[in-house]
C-alpha cells in the first residue's frame, strides 16, 4: 500500500525523503502438539508517511511460559501494548530510550500481576523480543530466548542471546523474562539494513528444533510479499514439529525491500519544494498575512510581525529563511526542524508555533509574544533583586525540562532568546538549534559544529567538539544565571577570540556572593555546581536546580535571614563595588543613600 500523508505534513514535509523505507511482513503461530497457544506475534507498517519515517516498522514475538497460569495473556498482552505504545510515543524520543521505557512498564505491569494473589491476575510471565526498522537501521530488544535472526545473502545470523542457564547441568531454565523481578535489564542492538535483507522472530518451539543451515535452506526463493512471507513462516513451524518439536510454535517476519535513500541533488530538490520568500517590507503581503513591522533582518533570517488581511489586529511572528542558504542542505532542515519542534510543543514558557498549509514559500507563523527580551531586561536590571531573578529562572529551567523529557536538547539558550513577560516569567522564542535525540540518522544535513550566536553561554564539552546533552542546557542556564545576578558572564569567551580555551583550569568562575553579597549560599552552590567544567560533577537532573531555586524563593519570601544588599559591608566597599559593577550612576546612588 503507497503510503499515505498525515494532516499538517506540508508544513514538515522538508524533513523527509522522498524514496521512503518500503517493507513487507507475515507470520504464523500455533499451538503445536500443546493444548493453549502462549505464543503471540504482531507487527505493524505504517501506511503515513511521516509516521514511517519517523517511527519505522515493527515485528515483535513473545512466548509465555508453559507453567504459568496467565502466561498467554502477558505475552498477547506485551505485543499488542508494545506496538501500540510505540507509536503513541513522542517521535523524538530515541528508539533505544522508548523501547526500554515501554519494556520497563510492561515489566512492572506483570511483575505487579503475579504478586496480587489473584487466580485470574498471577502467572504472567513472558519472554519478548521486537525489530524496529527505521530508516536504514535495524533496532533489535529482547528479553528472554525468543530470537531474532537475519537472513541475507542466503546466510543466516542470530542477533540476539539467550537468557538462559543450565539447570542441574541438564534443563535449560529462563534466567530473564518479563514479570520475574520488578528490575529488568533489556538487551538492546542496532544493525545497519541493506536492502533485500529478511529479519526472522522465532519462539524456541521453532529454534531449539531446527537447525541454522535448515532454516536457511527452507527461506531460499522470493520472500518479497506477505503471501511468501507467511508461507515461508509456516514452513519453518512445520519443520519444527517435524523435528519433534513439543512447544508452541512460531515465526513472525519482515522483509526490507527498498530503504530511504536520495543523492544530494534529490535531497536539495526535496528541500526546495517550497520557495523562500524575497526580503519583505512594511506594507507587504504574502498569503494572506500583512507585514506591519520587520523585527528582524540577518544573512541568516528574516523575521516580521505581521496580520492576517481582513481578519482583525492580533499580531503574529511570521520568520522566513534567507535566500543565502537556499543550498544549504543543513540549514533548510534545521528550518524545517524548527518549525516541527514548536509545533510539537505547547506550554506556556515556550513560544508556540502555529500550523500553517498550502503555501508555495518557505516560513513559519509563530504567536506573538508581548514583553522584552532577557538582554533587554538585564540593561534595565543591572543591578537587580534576586526576588526578581528567581522566577525567570524557575520558569526558565520549567521551559527547558519540556525539551528534555521529549528527547531534546535546546543547544542554544541565551538572553537574546529568551522573552520576559508581564508577569515576571521566562518564555523561550528560538529553536533554530535544538537536537533532537530521535531524529538521529534521519536528516540529510551533519549536525552545526557549534549553534550561530555567542559562545559565553555554551558549555566547555560541546566547545571542545562533543556532543551537547541535557547537561550542556543546565551549563546555559546556570550562566545565564550568573549574567542576571553579577551584572557579566562568567567566562568572557567572545572578548578571547581564537585564544578559547577549553582546559579545565579556565573554567573557574568567580563566586557569585563575592559579586553579590545578598546571594543565597544555597542557590549559590548549585549555581556553582551547575556550572563545573566536568558534566558528571552538574547536578544530574535538572530537577536538582529547580529544587534549590524554590527553596530560594521561599527563603526571601519569609525574609530569611537576608540582610538588605545596601545594610552589608562597609560604606567604602559599597561605593567601590558599585563603580565596578553599575558605573559612576549607581556609585552617586549608593553615596546618597549611605550618607
Amino acid at each position: 500500500m503507497t503510503p499515505q500523508t498525515p494532516k499538517g505534513y506540508a508544513a514538515v514535509k522538508g524533513q523527509f525523503p522522498t524514496h521512503p523505507l518500503k517493507a513487507v511482513m507475515g507470520g504464523y503461530s500455533s499451538a503445536g502438539v500443546k493444548p493453549r497457544n502462549d505464543d503471540a506475534i504482531s507487527g505493524r507498517i505504517p501506511e503515513q508517511l511521516y509516521e514511517l519515517h519517523t517511527k519505522g516498522a515493527t515485528i515483535c514475538i513473545a512466548d509465555g511460559i508453559s507453567t504459568g497460569r496467565n502466561s498467554y495473556k502477558a505475552a498477547q498482552t506485551s505485543v499488542m501494548q508494545f506496538a501500540q505504545d510505540y507509536y503513541s510515543a513522542p517521535e523524538s524520543w530515541p528508539v533505544a530510550d522508548c523501547a526500554s521505557r515501554l519494556i520497563q512498564a510492561l515489566n512492572g505491569f506483570f511483575y505487579t500481576q503475579n504478586k496480587s494473589g489473584s487466580p485470574e491476575a498471577e502467572g504472567q510471565v513472558t519472554t519478548f523480543t521486537a525489530m524496529i526498522a527505521r530508516s536504514i537501521t535495524a533496532h533489535v530488544v529482547h528479553v528472554g530466548d525468543t530470537r531474532c535472526l537475519l537472513l541475507r545473502n542466503g546466510k543466516l545470523t542470530c542477533l540476539t542471546s539467550d537468557h538462559t542457564s543450565r539447570y542441574m547441568g541438564e534443563k535449560e531454565v529462563l534466567t530473564r523474562a518479563l514479570g520475574i523481578d520488578s528490575r529488568l535489564n533489556v538487551d538492546y542492538s542496532e544493525h545497519e539494513m541493506k536492502a533485500g535483507d529478511v529479519f526472522l522472530l522465532l519462539s524456541d518451539g521453532v529454534h531449539s528444533f531446527v537447525r541454522t543451515a535448515a532454516m536457511a535452506e527452507l527461506l531460499q526463493g522470493p520472500l518479497t510479499t506477505q503471501t511468501q512471507l507467511e508461507r515461508a513462516a509456516r514452513a519453518l513451524c512445520d519443520a519444527a514439529l517435524a523435528a519433534g518439536s513439543d512447544d508452541n510454535i512460531s515465526a513472525m517476519m519482515m522483509a526490507v525491500t527498498a530503504l530511504p535513500s536520495e543523492t544530494l541533488t534529490e535531497a536539495h530538490r526535496r528541500l526546495t519544494t517550497l520557495a523562500i520568500p524575497p526580503a519583505l517590507h512594511p506594507g507587504n503581503k504574502i498569503d494572506g498575512w500583512k507585514v506591519i513591522e520587520v523585527l528582524h533582518a540577518s544573512t541568516r533570517s528574516h523575521v516580521y510581525k505581521v496580520r492576517r488581511v481582513d481578519h482583525g489586529d492580533e499580531d503574529f511572528v511570521l520568520k522566513a529563511p534567507s535566500r543565502n542558504f537556499a543550498d544549504s542542505l543543513q540549514y533548510l532542515e534545521g528550518f524545517t526542524l524548527e518549525q516541527w519542534v514548536g509545533r510539537k510543543i505547547d506550554h506556556p514558557q515556550v513560544m508556540k508555533i502555529l500550523p500553517h498549509e498550502d503555501s508555495s514559500f518557505l516560513y513559519c507563523i509563530a504567536e506573538w509574544v508581548e514583553g522584552e527580551t532577557l538582554r533587554d531586561w538585564m540593561k534595565r536590571h543591572p543591578v537587580p533583586r534576586i526576588r526578581d531573578v528567581l522566577p525567570i529562572l524557575e520558569s526558565l529551567v520549567t521551559a527547558v525540562r519540556v525539551f528534555h523529557r521529549l528527547g531534546m536538547v535546546h543547544r542554544d539558550l541565551k538572553p537574546e532568546n529568551i522573552m520576559i513577560l508581564a508577569d515576571g516569567t521566562a518564555k523561550i522564542i528560538d529553536f533554530g538549534s535544538v537536537q533532537v535525540a530521535g531524529f538521529k540518522g534521519l536528516l540529510t544535513g551533519a549536525d552545526e559544529d557549534l549553534p550561530e550566536g555567542s559562545v559565553n553561554y555554551i558549555a566547555p564539552e560541546v566547545l571542545a567538539g562533543r556532543s551537547a546533552s541535557n547537561l550542556s542546557d543546565l551549563f546555559s542556564i546556570a550562566a545565564i544565571a550568573y549574567e542576571m545576578i553579577a551584572g557579566k558572564v562568567p567566562f568572557d569567551h567572545e572578548k578571547k577570540g581564537d585564544r578559547l580555551s577549553t582546559a579545565a583550569k579556565d573554567w573557574v568562575p568567580k563566586a557569585l556572593t563575592d559579586l553579590r553579597p545578598d546571594m543565597p549560599s544555597t542557590l549559590q552552590k548549585a549555581l556553582e555546581r551547575a556550572l563545573s567544567y566536568d558534566p558528571s560533577k552538574r547536578p544530574q537532573v535538572m530537577t536538582e536546580l529547580l529544587a534549590e531555586i524554590r527553596n530560594a524563593r521561599k527563603e526571601l519570601a519569609a525574609g530569611g535571614d537576608f540582610v538588605p544588599l545596601l545594610e552589608r559591608g562597609s560604606k567604602t566597599f559599597w561605593r567601590t563595588w558599585a563603580l565596578t559593577a553599575t558605573g559612576v550612576a549607581a556609585a552617586l546612588l549608593v553615596t546618597l543613600l549611605v550618607r
